[in-house]
């Protein structure tokens, strides 16, 4: 199945594009001009889900589940789980964060990694301790999961997203078994709305000042919002002071 072929969420068609013209999602750090296709940048990570915004089409996700991809033994697991209507929490932090239900099961689909059981990692990770190779095939199994809630938090293994208890699971194995759910998905697309904000673009630049701008502290921030109206309130007055010294001429 051709990338070219299936059918972008509204969210996805106005992200940003590599030189083929595929989307580049929020998540994905750019150099040099160029999207980082086989790295996640952890501070996008952290303001997409400070701002409960989609990882890959970078809009804000209406209150209720939150849907994330998940491949190998752990699509097994939860799909089993679910099957005998036990409940399953993983304590473990990861850096992969949320997204709508259209844009997961888009990039289910499009990703090569995630789209066939041949499909190949493109980069070593040993996030965690992990320790997944380059070229390490996805296997058999992968799944869109529905989680009730998540957070990013300090865990023993170090900074990552947490999951709460998965409530729903669309299993496939590539790609051309997701086509129906993308279909029902496009129908109601809640990527329609909202806007991703210019720090989750090609600028990298802007997007350290958004995450600075997150890590101030509650009294950090009244700080430097009553300097931004002290600035304000000096550019209001300059400006007056000009009109009535040119309206006394």
């Amino acid at each position: 199945m051709r990338v070219t072929d299936i059918t972008m969420p509204s969210g996805i068609a106005t992200r940003p594009r590599d030189g083929r013209g595929y989307p580049v999602p929020a998540i994905t750090p750019w150099e040099g001009g160029a999207p980082q296709f086989a790295e996640t940048s952890m501070r996008r990570v952290f303001l997409c889900v400070e701002e409960r915004r989609c990882t890959v089409c970078g809009r804000e996700m209406s209150p209720g589940p939150v849907w994330r991809v998940v491949d190998g033994d752990e699509a097994g697991m939860i799909d089993a789980v679910l099957g005998i209507g036990k409940e399953f929490l993983n304590p473990a932090p990861t850096g992969e964060a949320p997204g709508h239900r259209t844009c997961m099961i888009y990039a289910a689909m499009v990703c090569p990694f995630l789209s066939s059981p041949e499909g190949r990692r493109g980069q070593a990770s040993n996030m965690y301790g992990a320790n997944l190779p380059k070229g390490d095939a996805r296997g058999a199994g992968g799944a869109i999961v529905a989680y009730q809630d998540y957070e990013f938090k300090q865990t023993p293994a170090g900074p990552g997203v947490v999951y709460g208890k998965p409530i729903e699971i669309i299993t496939y194995d590539r790609a051309e078994d997701l086509q129906d759910e993308l279909a029902a998905a496009l129908s109601n697309d809640e990527t329609v709305t909202g806007k991703s904000p210019a720090w989750l673009g090609e600028d990298e630049q802007l997007l350290e000042s958004a995450f600075r701008q997150a890590m101030l502290s509650p009294v950090e921030r009244q700080a430097l919002a009553a300097q931004k109206r002290a600035a304000q309130s000096k550019k209001r007055q300059q400006k007056q002071a000009r009109a009535s010294r040119k309206k006394n001429r």
